[in-house]
């Protein structure tokens, strides 16, 4: 059996350039090398406060190696990446073992030759008493090491949304992100949840609003608990629960969600709508379509259809919906603490999104019936992905209103970074 920190090591040699997700990556390897719960655990909070604090700690080992980080091979990177983390942000590992263990993993890795090198290098730091270098003189380039973030990003937040924003973007960018449900309304209340949930072991509070959503305190599994069996709530970020609200869907009515997998807000939807009307999911993809259709047999949904199909090609078969809800692909760079391999990306690997958001918002508007109401959303916050793609829209298509639109950026509420903007077919 491998232990806890080969399992991190592993991952984080996995994920360079591989383009993979850190939550399935570091949940096979731990499955695959044996770990108990306990070190599984340990494995994962090396793993992802590493990867969380990459930029940071590349920012050190640039000033304490003789060698250029890309000189160095895979497991060398890992071991001394790891070992810096371990120093400076996990409080219950000692320096000694932060050290020793670095050194014990370089050499089980196989590079033992290495070895020497890697305890210098954290020794020296630590010698230093373990002190992050100045980034210079640029204000930018310090927020990007001290809180791990590129600094093309941290430059674009502070020129979009002002530097009291930007640091609260950026403080909420890093850390364990809460835990939302969304109660199923048509089998529970929220606070008959939160009861539920206390009998099975999990401690959570109603925290409206919006209505039905219920806070998790503490780190569970809730998709193991009997509740999420039984259907009484499916997990989902507030930020997504007010996006859902904001299409003001009414029992009755016909809605199209263009872009629904994994499918949190069309069970929303559903569920304020009490279960009455139609909601059409829709995604590229059959098989995540089917995983909104297996969602929402567990819930006890029955109105909602999932299928799929492109949302930036017309379909007239679909017909007209009163409501239409449109949350884009994107960047995701409102959710950097659920998936911080997020912040890694090239400015370069995104800029052909708008064009492509706009295709979908364009396409998803032909299928609105005169007054009803389209939603635009995305869980980025960059100006370029949301109120451009607005803006460009209604430009372009005079019969379109906005009614309101609203950035998400923690400012009120402990949320993911989430974009809304509500239309209306005029």
């Amino acid at each position: 059996m491998k232990d806890a920190r080969t399992a991190a090591a592993q991952a984080l040699m996995r994920m360079e350039g591989a383009g993979a997700y850190s939550n399935l990556v570091i949940d096979a390897l731990s499955a695959k090398n044996g770990l108990s719960p306990r070190d599984g655990a340990f494995a994962a909070a090396l793993f992802y406060g590493t990867l969380e604090r990459m930029l940071t700690i590349d920012h050190i080992l640039a000033r304490y190696s003789a060698k250029p980080l890309s000189a160095l091979t895979p497991a060398v990177r890992a071991s001394l990446r790891m070992g810096v983390c371990q120093l400076l942000y996990m409080d219950g590992v000692d320096d000694y073992a932060a050290v020793s263990e670095s050194v014990n993993l370089v050499k089980s890795l196989g590079c033992a030759r290495a070895s020497g090198f890697v305890n210098g290098v954290l020794r020296a730091f630590l010698r230093d008493g373990k002190a992050v270098p100045p980034a210079g003189s640029s204000r930018a380039g310090q927020l990007a090491v001290d809180y791990s973030c590129p600094t093309w990003l941290v430059e674009e937040w502070l020129a979009s949304y002002g530097e009291e924003a930007a640091l609260r973007m950026l403080a909420g960018s890093l850390g364990k992100a809460p835990v939302y449900l969304r109660a199923n309304t048509l089998r529970t209340t929220p606070e008959a949840l939160c009861e539920r949930l206390a009998a099975e072991g999990a401690e959570a509070v109603p925290a409206a609003p919006p209505d039905g959503c219920v806070a998790v305190r503490g780190r569970l599994a809730v998709e193991t608990l009997p509740a999420f069996t039984e259907g009484l709530f499916h997990v989902q970020d507030r930020a997504s629960q007010l996006c859902a609200e904001a299409l003001g869907a009414l029992p009755g009515e016909r809605v199209l969600d263009a872009c629904a997998a994994p499918g949190g807000k069309t069970f929303t939807i559903a569920e304020r709508m009490e279960n009455r009307g139609e909601v059409v999911a829709r995604d590229l993809h059959q098989k995540r379509a089917d995983l909104v259709a297996k969602g929402a047999r567990r819930l006890g949904v029955s109105i909602v259809t999932a299928s799929a199909g492109d949302a930036g090609v017309y379909d007239p078969a679909l017909g007209e919906f009163d409501r239409v809800l449109c949350d884009v692909p994107c960047s995701g760079f409102g959710v950097i603490r659920r998936k911080p391999e997020i912040k890694y990306k090239s400015p370069e690997s995104i800029q052909n999104l708008p064009e492509i958001q706009y295709k979908i918002l364009q396409t998803s508007s032909q299928y609105l019936r005169s007054g009803g109401r389209l939603v635009y959303s995305t869980c980025t916050l960059l100006p370029a992905e949301n109120e451009r793609v607005v803006e460009r829209f209604l430009a372009e298509n005079g019969g379109f209103g906005l009614i309101s639109q609203e950035t998400h950026t923690g400012e009120r509420e402990d949320t993911d970074g989430f974009f809304t903007a509500c239309l209306e077919r005029r």
